[in-house]
């Protein structure tokens, strides 16, 4: 799991120009506020921007869940992919489908997008602004877009992948809203629109309410998306491959055991670098602030553990600029499990945070992914 994994990167805050006036925070402006560091790995349970506060004792355990009181200008249109970083805050429900098409010539896959992107059927009020999105896995895409897609190669095997792994197809579909039956019925409507193409593999989400700062909590009690990339620049930096709205995505279909479950909480949040209660970094400060990697007790111990998903994930570690991480819970699977979903302008990005997880994370060591892949997302405006 990474956020930009299992929640997770960095950089500094700045204003993005928006002709949008600033809001008032609630379920559809809450997206554009939080413009620093980021979190990216399996999951995205954790991180912020490396800090460069002195040693401190340990943290107030009293520290508020959520900073809400700064407002950000609503995120401007050309930076609005939707799916992926519109609406601001995500909807409450999803479902992603991996398709294989009967015929991949460029003509095809243009045809395929087309008639998906048209599917229509009644959408009742209440679920909001349903979006879909599409992804083509590079190679494929490649073939469409040679212009705009530099990198082709899929994805590689990582630790905790498990046999059989389902990671072929053609075209990545996501489609969200805010009641599951608005996700359904219109993913029934985009497979009729493709009769000729084959499910892969197919799965639901679902994420908690909101908080007032616009993060959920996981099926495991941590809470998601702290930190993200908000702001015309990061977007810019590490989402957008400078071709309009293009980017990559990745999605995985990731389980967390009952080993990291029946853990005590202290040893989870330990794993995590995170409290479970408010979200608030083991470093110290409130819920939505940035993990110090450098912080220590009184006694000279590192507050964020040497082996926590949060300073393993830190974008710190790989010099990359932030990945959107937009994951959702199981929503038909027994126990913990997340569809991690992310996007970025460059698939190393997260090759090289799971590589690092692999390697050491006390929250990895404890999931299992057996579903997944990259794809490139082209722009809807000019493909």
């Amino acid at each position: 799991m990474t956020s930009n994994p299992a929640d997770t990167p960095d950089s500094v805050d700045a204003s993005q120009t928006s002709t949008a006036a600033a809001g008032k925070f609630g379920r559809r402006s809450l997206f554009a506020g939080i413009g620093a560091a980021a979190v990216t790995g399996a999951a995205g349970f954790a991180l912020g921007r490396m800090g460069t506060a002195p040693s401190v004792a340990a943290p107030d355990p009293t520290a508020s869940a959520t900073t809400t009181d700064t407002a950000q200008p609503a995120l401007a249109e050309a930076h609005r992919l939707p799916g992926a970083t519109w609406p601001e805050v995500p909807p409450r429900h999803l479902t992603v489908a991996v398709l294989t098409l009967a015929a991949t010539a460029p003509a095809d896959v243009r045809a395929a997008i087309a008639a998906i992107r048209s599917a229509t059927n009644e959408v009742t009020p209440d679920a909001g602004e349903l979006t879909v999105l599409v992804g083509v896995t590079p190679m494929l895409a490649a073939s469409v877009w040679p212009d705009r897609v530099a990198h082709a190669d899929p994805l590689p095997t990582f630790r905790n992948d498990r046999a059989p792994f389902l990671s072929e197809g053609d075209l990545l579909v996501e489609v969200c809203a805010e009641t599951a039956a608005a996700v359904a019925d219109r993913m029934k409507a985009i497979l009729a629109a493709v009769p000729d193409a084959t499910v892969v593999w197919r799965n639901n989400g679902s994420r908690d309410a909101p908080t007032p700062a616009g993060t959920t909590r996981t099926p495991i009690g941590f809470v998601d998306g702290i930190i993200n990339p908000r702001t015309t620049e990061l977007l810019e930096s590490g989402v957008w491959t400078g071709n309009g709205r293009d980017t990559y995505a990745v999605v995985r279909r990731m389980h967390i055991e009952s080993t990291f479950t029946d853990l005590p909480v202290p040893e989870q949040e330990e794993a995590i670098g995170r409290r479970r209660d408010t979200g608030a970094p083991l470093s110290g400060g409130d819920g939505m602030a940035e993990v110090d990697l450098f912080a220590k007790s009184e006694t000279g111990r590192l507050l964020t553990p040497t082996a926590a998903h949060a300073r393993r994930a830190h974008p710190s570690n790989i010099g990359r600029p932030l990945m959107l991480r937009r994951s959702y819970p199981l929503g038909d699977t027994p126990g913990a499990g997340l569809l991690f979903l992310a996007f970025f302008n460059d698939p190393a990005t997260f090759i090289m945070t799971q590589r690092r997880l692999d390697e050491q994370d006390a929250l990895i060591s404890h999931t299992y992914t057996d579903a997944g892949g990259v794809f490139f997302v082209p722009d809807p405006d000019i493909t």
